[in-house]
């Protein structure tokens, strides 16, 4: 009868452990729920009663480095990966182990004596295959490279977003002077016109007011500030291929980072054809046999002669594939097929930074043709009232053309940015 209410026990520990359970997390995910409530009511009243801070591009740029989320997980990544080289290492180090064991029957619990327990303790030393062992350090040693190049990639892409949320906020604010100045040129025509005008200008209004609003959100995004309401503020380092970037060719200064990680694919990739490759060579075993250190049931002195080393070789055959030729041939086809990929990759990567090259070329020309067209403006042919008006009005539109080719420009700055190696190195 003993073993039957041990076990009905058992059971009815377990359906009151389920029982507990449902209630317990519906009653957390209602609390959660209320929570998240509470955060999202606040963020909209951040979003609308946000006082404006002034921040400089020193402090956003800290801020970017030390809270931006992004290149904390990438920063997670690249410790956890100089991290597998250790752990590999360390998969050396003799283990310890400490058991307690029962020899008594269920229906005897109740009477367990000391002499029924057994405590012990152990030690196993693992001695890994040689070749297996390299394999797996070299793969680690290019996944710490790896990360590490990725981790400076993101740091370069982030610092560009930031640079170019700099850049936004100047250029909407000497916006917001233009299309001032176009609303009191509006005031100045005939009610008719006056009518059909101010109905775009409001249009553009509602757009301008949209873009503060996402150019908002992304800066919280970079500096991980959410609900936050900056005034990117200050002078910004000077970025400008305005008279080089026709001279830049791929090499140690120019796109090298993109090399690398071209590089370390292709590496990687060769890794794992070898693996496969070893892979059919027969596996071999090490160990270290020795008694336990201590257990409370027998002698616990150890001497030499009670240390064993064995080693041995095996090799598994599989009657469909005799030699791992298939094998080895897929591992070929699959490092063939990386080096095609990659092979695509630069090929689009070329073609992308001659088409930059295209674009900076008729950028810069509509830069001088609209800087041309502004000068002819300033210097009036006629003195009437209606002409001087139209012009004031088309310089106005010219100059709100003008400040997105100038913005147009320094994007193609920044994409040049990334792979200028001489600019990372200071």
């Amino acid at each position: 009868m003993r073993f039957y209410d041990s076990v009905l026990w058992i059971s009815f520990v377990s359906l009151m452990l389920n029982g507990c359970v449902a209630p317990k997390a519906k009653q957390d995910l209602v609390k959660s729920s209320i929570a998240r409530e509470g955060e999202f009511k606040a963020l909209i009243d951040r979003i609308e009663t946000e006082p404006r801070k002034s921040i400089s591009w020193k402090e956003a740029r800290r801020r970017l480095l030390k809270d931006n989320l992004g290149l904390q997980q990438s920063q997670q990544m690249l410790e956890d990966a100089e991290r597998q080289t250790k752990r590999q290492w360390l998969t050396l180090v003799p283990r310890m182990s400490a058991f307690l064991n029962v020899n008594q029957s269920l229906s005897s619990l109740a009477n367990l004596q000391g002499d029924k327990l057994n405590a012990s303790v152990v030690t196993s030393l693992n001695i890994p295959n040689p070749f297996e062992f390299y394999g797996i350090l070299y793969g680690a040693a290019l996944q710490t490279q790896n990360a590490r190049w990725s981790n400076e990639l993101d740091k370069r892409r982030a610092f560009t977003e930031l640079y170019a949320a700099f850049l936004d906020a100047r250029v909407m604010s000497e916006e917001k002077v233009a299309l001032e100045r176009r609303r009191q040129l509006f005031s100045a025509g005939d009610f008719g016109d006056i009518a059909k005008r101010l109905y775009g200008f409001e249009r553009e209004k509602d757009s301008f007011a949209r873009r503060l609003l996402a150019h908002r959100q992304n800066v919280n995004r970079l500096l991980n500030t959410p609900g936050g309401n900056w005034d990117l503020s200050g002078d910004l380092p000077v970025i400008s291929y305005r008279d080089s970037y026709r001279n830049f060719k791929i090499g140690p200064d120019f796109g090298k980072m993109a090399l690398n990680l071209y590089a370390v694919r292709i590496e990687s990739a060769i890794m794992q054809t070898q693996r496969v490759k070893y892979s059919q060579w027969p596996s071999i075993n090490f160990g270290l046999s020795n008694p336990p250190l201590y257990s409370s049931f027998g002698n616990n002195r150890i001497s030499g002669d009670d240390l064993n080393l064995f080693s041995g070789a095996t090799k598994s055959f599989d009657v469909t594939d005799i030699g791992g030729r298939q094998a080895i041939q897929d591992a070929e086809k699959r490092l063939k097929f990386t080096r095609q990929q990659l092979q695509q990759s630069m090929e689009q990567e070329a073609a992308r930074i001659l088409q930059i090259r295209q674009t900076y070329d008729q950028l810069r020309v509509d830069e001088r043709r609209l800087e041309g067209a502004i000068k002819r403006i300033e210097q009036p042919s006629s003195s009437e009232a209606e002409a001087l008006l139209h012009d004031l009005e088309l310089r106005s539109q010219l100059e709100l053309q003008l400040i997105q080719i100038h913005r147009q420009i320094e994007q193609l700055d920044l994409q040049y940015l990334i792979w200028d190696e001489r600019f990372w190195k200071f």
